[in-house]
């Protein structure tokens, strides 16, 4: 972390792995769901007057998931038929890696002798970077279909908050 002046910002980066062991899965450990095995975040803001200007980048590398290997249909005794979905190992693949930069300048403003105001414009995801939420299967007419959900691209706020003195 540095503060130099009207100059604030840290770097960091983290190192982990998560892994989850439950017998009714297997003998082996598998990925947890939410495990980031690399996060980096770069911080910076800025003070000038009455103002703060921030910026935020932040990477991680894709979290883990369970794929289809296949699909099969299967006619049922009463003749219809049902479609399934095989599996393979838990959580062996990986949502490609992550990455976003945030962007936003906030105003302090005095209220009487009674209120402090902020008054922030923001601006999530500045470059709007594609980034995978998670991934759905879909079986259709023997047909398996990958559906990437992606989080929010490119996202401009306003706040306004009060504080009472």
């Amino acid at each position: 972390q540095k503060k130099y002046g009207k100059y604030t910002g840290w770097i960091g980066y983290t190192l982990g792995e998560v892994k989850y062991d439950f017998p009714i899965y297997g003998n082996e450990p598998f990925m947890a769901s939410h495990d980031v095995t690399h996060e980096f975040k770069f911080v910076n803001s800025y003070k000038w007057k009455k103002w703060v200007f921030s910026a935020t980048w932040i990477y991680g590398t894709g979290k883990p998931y369970t794929a289809p290997t296949g699909a099969y249909d299967l006619t049922m005794a009463d003749g219809s038929v049902s479609s399934f979905i095989t599996v393979g190992d838990k959580n062996t693949f990986r949502l490609p890696d992550y990455h976003r930069m945030d962007i936003a300048a906030t105003m302090e403003f005095s209220i009487g002798d009674h209120a402090i105001g902020n008054l922030g414009f923001s601006i999530f995801n500045l470059y709007n970077r594609t980034n995978t939420w998670y991934k759905t299967f879909e079986l259709v007419e023997s047909e398996l279909i990958e559906t990437d959900v992606n989080l929010l691209g490119i996202t401009p706020n306003i706040t306004l908050s009060f504080k009472l003195r």
